[in-house]
C-alpha cells in the first residue's frame, strides 16, 4: 500500500492530543516515557512527510496539514507547561503571537500573489523549537536527570555528524538550520552540566523565545514593508488584531487559572487551523478565506479582560473560555466547509 506525505501528518495530528494528555494529567513515568517516545516520532516524522511531498508532488490539502501540524505541535505542549507553572506564560504568549502573525502575514501577501519564502532563520526555528521541547521535557519529567547532558550532547553528535554528511554531499556549508539545531544541542548539553535540572530548562525555553522572535523580525521586516506598498486591507488589519488577542490575552492567563488549559488547547489549535486554511485559500485563489476572524478576537479580549482584571468569578471564566473555544472551533469548520472544493478536488496539486 502506498502511504502519501497526507497521511503521515494526519497521523502526526492523531497522535497529539496523547501528548497533551501527558503532559495536562502527568502519569506515572513509564507513561511519561511512552510519551517522551511519541514526542520524538512525531517530531522525527515531520522530515518523513516533507520527503514523501517532494517525491509525490506536493497538494492544496498537504499544504494545509503540513504547516498546522507543526504548529499543533507546539501548541499542545507548552499551554499544559504553562498551566503548571513550568512555562512563563508571557514567553509562551509572546511565541504564539509570532507564529499567528507570521501566519497573517503570509495570507495578506498571497492575496497580493507574493509570497513570503521560509528562510533559514525560519528552518532553525522549528529545529530549535522541536528540540528544545524535547529538551524541556527531559529536564522536567524524565528522571533520573543526570542522564539529560549525556542525552542532549548525544543529540549534538548526531546532529553534528548529519550536518558533515551533508556538507560532503553537497561539498559546501550544510544548511543553516542543521548547522544552527546542532550547535543548539550543543550549548544546552553544556549548560545542563553546569545548571539545575529547572535552571536549565528556562535557559532551554529562552532561546526558543529568543529566536523564534529572531526569525520573526526577519519576516515582519520584510513581508510588512511589501504589503504597505500595496496598501492596507480592512483583513489585514483584523488578522494583526487576532494574533495579538489570542497570544496576549488568552495564553498568559493560564499562569492565575490553570483550570483553562482544554478550553485555551482547543481554542488555540483552531486558530492556527484556521490560519492554515487562510493561507492555503490565498495562495490558490488570491483572496482570504471565506470566514470570519473577528468573534473570535472579541471574545479573546473578552476572556483576557474578565480574567486579569477579576470582572467574574472562576465558573464564569471557565464558560466563557469556552464559549471562545466553540467561536474558534466554528470560525475554522465553516472556513473549511466554505473552501471545501479548494482542498478536496481529487490529485489536486498545489500552486506553484
Amino acid at each position: 500500500m502506498k502511504v502519501t506525505a497526507n497521511q503521515v501528518t494526519v497521523a502526526r495530528i492523531l497522535a497529539l492530543p496523547f501528548l497533551a494528555w501527558a503532559l495536562i494529567a502527568r502519569p506515572e513515568q513509564p507513561w511519561m516515557w511512552v510519551a517522551f517516545g511519541v514526542g520524538v516520532v512525531v517530531g522525527a516524522t515531520d522530515f518523513v512527510d516533507g520527503w514523501l511531498a517532494r517525491r509525490q508532488g506536493p497538494t492544496v490539502l498537504g499544504s494545509l496539514l503540513d504547516p498546522v501540524a507543526d504548529k499543533l505541535f507546539i501548541a499542545l505542549l507548552l499551554l499544559p507547561l504553562v498551566a503548571h507553572g513550568e512555562c512563563p506564560g508571557w514567553a509562551a504568549g509572546a511565541l504564539f503571537v509570532r507564529e499567528l502573525l507570521i501566519t497573517a502575514l503570509r495570507t495578506s501577501l498571497a492575496v497580493r500573489k507574493q509570497a513570503l519564502k521560509t528562510s533559514q532563520l525560519g528552518k532553525l526555528k522549528t529545529v530549535v523549537q522541536m528540540g528544545g521541547i524535547a529538551a524541556y521535557y527531559l529536564a522536567l519529567f524524565i528522571k533520573p536527570v543526570e542522564w539529560m547532558p549525556r542525552v542532549q550532547l548525544a543529540c549534538a553528535v548526531t546532529m553534528s555528524v548529519v550536518a558533515v554528511g551533508v556538507a560532503v554531499r553537497r561539498r559546501g556549508l550544510p544548511p543553516a538550520w542543521l548547522l544552527g539545531g546542532a550547535l543548539m544541542w550543543l550549548a544546552i548539553a553544556v549548560a545542563s552540566f553546569w545548571l539545575e535540572p529547572l535552571e536549565a530548562a528556562f535557559w532551554i525555553f529562552m532561546i526558543m523565545v529568543g529566536l523564534t522572535w529572531v526569525s520573526g523580525a526577519d519576516y515582519l521586516w520584510g513581508a510588512g514593508r511589501r504589503i504597505l506598498a500595496a496598501g492596507l486591507m480592512r483583513q489585514d488589519v483584523t488578522r494583526v488584531l487576532w494574533s495579538v488577542a489570542h497570544g496576549v490575552a488568552l495564553v498568559p492567563l493560564l499562569d492565575e487559572h490553570p483550570a483553562l488549559v482544554v478550553a485555551a488547547i482547543v481554542s488555540l489549535s483552531a486558530e492556527l487551523s484556521y490560519g492554515g486554511v487562510d493561507n492555503a485559500v490565498a495562495a490558490e485563489r488570491a483572496r482570504f478565506a471565506r470566514s470570519s476572524v473577528v468573534p473570535s478576537t472579541i471574545m479573546a479580549l473578552v476572556v483576557g479582560v474578565c480574567g486579569w482584571g477579576n470582572l467574574c468569578d472562576a465558573p464564569t471564566l471557565a464558560f466563557l473560555a469556552w464559549g471562545l473555544a466553540a467561536a474558534s472551533a466554528g470560525a475554522f469548520l465553516f472556513a473549511v466547509l466554505r473552501e471545501r472544493a479548494v482542498f478536496f478536488a481529487p490529485d489536486r496539486p498545489a500552486p506553484g
